[in-house]
């Protein structure tokens, strides 16, 4: 990929508030943007919200006029002669984020109205497929030590080069956008390389073939030594195989080899012999055990139904007894009525004793005698039930001695299961054992009758062991090292250039880029010097100018997968900080100032215009310089009332 390949840039910032107005930004794509205006006009906003909405995991633009006004985010890409426009939802009040993301992907975008704006795609999604829009192919970084996991370089990592806020710009222990957070300092680490171009796009698949080739090697290793074991006179792996047959019953026991012929005759019989399948050595024993034992289950639930049932049965016995008893005692008592007669005096009856006339109230013989014949029928209708109770009382016990007859059995069957199944249990140890032992010898024979062909072996061992230097070669960490030196070198030529146009401290020292601290480094006649140990707010800016600068010239020279763009948020705050500022006029600065932002201001749009159309730097700032070269880059200038946010969506 050459300096002519498209990049990612950005063509708008669109706003949408709540209302469904629509706010937007534009730049110059491919060349330089300046944004110029005062403070607190929402210029620093602009990076948090493009870093939102290309896959943040958390809004970070300050609680206030823009977070309480705005319903989405929105940012124009252009990519080539297409755009892609991301929108994504403000979180509401109290929420850090928002899922709902809007894609849309064209050759030339019209806008969306906000009522239009929907969730058509997640942001892991938004993530990969801007990563896949850049260019960023498969790739994963291992790193040498296994203390940590791999990681891929994506499209965040990417983004870290992009950015450069006013906290960045100016920091003497950070270099790139958010490099203190936790792990992302040694993502930019890890990252390096494959953004630099240090590592072959098609890595990932050589070191998924280098791994399948070291196990053929190993297979082949394997083989090859087995081959140069093999001894005529003494054959000792043969004997020890012949050792193993025996113990598991697959030889003879006094079967002792005179020759390595014999040996190996014996041990392809043991090869060639057929056993038993496992299914037919272990049978089914544990599931003929469980349908024995649920079987058990059944007769012991069967049995508790029948013991409930003769248990019923006795106490209804029981009762119908006690009333016979009852109802013949009463029956004896009432019976000496029938001894006597009974008469009757003119209408009136007479006791069948004395034949004194009874007075009504005593009960009449005649009732007497009704009551002894009721007692009679009942007495004679529960003898008859009697014997047909005592005969299912008795049938139900004949039921129960056959259930427990058949427990007594089903206990004996489980029993011999139990040691039938323990018995198959040593037979499948058995089988696993010789089986083993046949595939020992059959892999110790097939090596021994290839052992005259072992050129051919050999040969595919050479070959396997030059594939694997060769893939070995390819990946080499060291050639790694060596390429990143090298690619190092030459941007920091390119940062030793662009310093001469900048009065900075060591700038007329060899400058370099060290990707292990993240730092620049000056290597002066006493020594190397990194960004942390040189003095002033002016150095630190410049060297992080300069060092973005030549990185982006080599990522377009190269044709790397990371955004056509570069965001510098005060860059003069150095010189021209906000208390200091009127109307963006460097007049209130001293002559010195003056020049060094006059400097600092015309490196970028030298740049700028050194790398156009590939790269895109938008400048946000509070000076206002009356040059025409950075009047023509003014894109909007904030003063006067003039925001990110409009007034009207205030009122």
């Amino acid at each position: 990929m050459g300096s002519g390949t498209v990049s990612l840039q950005i063509a708008k910032l669109v706003l949408y508030s709540h209302a469904g107005q629509v706010r937007e930004l534009a730049f110059n794509v491919g060349g330089l943007s300046v944004l110029t205006g005062a403070s607190k006009t929402g210029k620093s906003a602009i990076i948090d919200i493009i870093d939102y909405c290309t896959g943040r995991s958390e809004c970070n633009v300050a609680a206030g006029v823009i977070r309480k006004h705005v319903g989405w985010y929105g940012v124009l890409f252009q990519l080539g002669g297409g755009q892609i426009f991301v929108a994504r939802k403000n979180p509401a009040v109290g929420e850090k984020t928002s899922p709902e993301v809007y894609v849309e992907r064209g050759t030339q975008i019209e806008l969306p109205e906000a009522v239009a704006l929907h969730k058509n795609m997640t942001v892991d999604a938004l993530e990969q497929f801007l990563g896949s829009a850049i260019g960023i192919s498969e790739n994963e970084h291992r790193p040498e030590t296994p203390t940590r996991d791999p990681l891929a370089a994506n499209f965040r990592h990417a983004l870290l080069f992009s950015f450069q806020d006013q906290n960045d710009i100016d920091s003497k222990q950070r270099l790139f956008h958010r490099q203190g957070e936790d792990f992302v300092g040694q993502a930019i680490r890890d990252t390096f390389p494959y953004f630099l171009g240090a590592i072959d796009e098609d890595r990932l698949l050589k070191q998924a073939q280098l791994e399948q080739a070291r196990r053929a090697l190993r297979q082949l290793d394997r083989q090859v030594r087995e081959a140069e074991a093999l001894d005529s006179s003494t054959y000792p792996r043969a004997q020890a195989l012949l050792d193993e047959a025996r113990h598991v019953g697959l030889l003879d026991e006094r079967f002792r080899p005179t020759s390595y012929e014999r040996a190996i005759d014996a041990l392809r019989r043991i090869g060639s012999e057929d056993l038993p399948r496992s299914d037919a050595v272990v049978g089914d024993g544990e599931a003929a055990l469980a349908e024995l034992r649920t079987q058990r289950q059944n007769l012991r639930e069967e049995m508790e139904r029948l013991n409930s049932e003769i248990r019923s049965t006795r106490v209804f016995t029981s009762e119908t007894m006690g009333f016979e008893r009852e109802a013949k005692e009463q029956r004896a008592r009432l019976s000496t009525v029938g001894l006597f007669n009974a008469a009757h005096v003119h209408g009136m009856e007479q006791c069948p004793v004395c034949a004194s006339v009874l007075e009504n109230q005593v009960p009449a013989a005649a009732r007497i005698a009704q009551v002894l014949q009721g007692l009679n029928d009942e007495l004679e209708t529960v003898q008859a039930e009697n014997p047909r109770l005592q005969g299912r009382l008795a049938a139900l016990q004949r039921e129960e001695a056959d259930i427990q007859t058949k427990l007594r059995e089903n206990q004996h069957r489980i029993n011999a299961r139990i040691q039938e199944n323990e018995i198959m249990r040593v037979q499948q140890d058995a089988f696993i054992l010789r089986a083993r032992v046949v595939g020992k010898v059959q892999q110790y024979v097939e090596t021994a009758t290839n052992r005259d062909d072992n050129s051919a072996l050999k040969r595919q061992h050479e070959l396997a062991v030059a594939r694997v230097a060769a893939l070995e070669a390819e990946l080499d960490m060291n050639a790694v090292r060596e390429k990143l030196s090298a690619f190092l070198n030459i941007i920091g030529r390119e940062m030793t250039d662009y310093s001469r146009s900048l009065k900075l401290e060591h700038s007329d020292s060899q400058l370099r880029l060290d990707i292990r601290n993240l730092t620049v480094v000056a290597d002066t006649i006493d020594g190397p010097v990194p960004l942390y140990k040189m003095g002033s707010g002016e150095n630190w800016v410049g060297y992080h100018i300069l060092a973005h600068l030549a990185l982006h010239k080599w990522f377009r020279m190269k044709g790397r997968p990371v955004p056509g763009f570069i965001i510098f948020d005060q860059p003069s705050q150095a010189h021209y900080p906000p208390a200091r500022d009127v109307d963006g006029s460097l007049k209130v600065l001293k002559d010195e100032d003056q020049e060094a932002v006059l400097a600092l201001f015309k490196l970028i749009a030298d740049a700028a215009s050194e790398l156009a159309p590939n790269l895109q730097i938008i400048v946000m700032d509070h000076a206002d310089l009356t040059e025409g070269w950075f009047q023509s880059a003014v894109v909007e200038r904030w003063r006067g009332g003039e925001k990110l946010i409009p007034i009207d969506w205030l009122q």
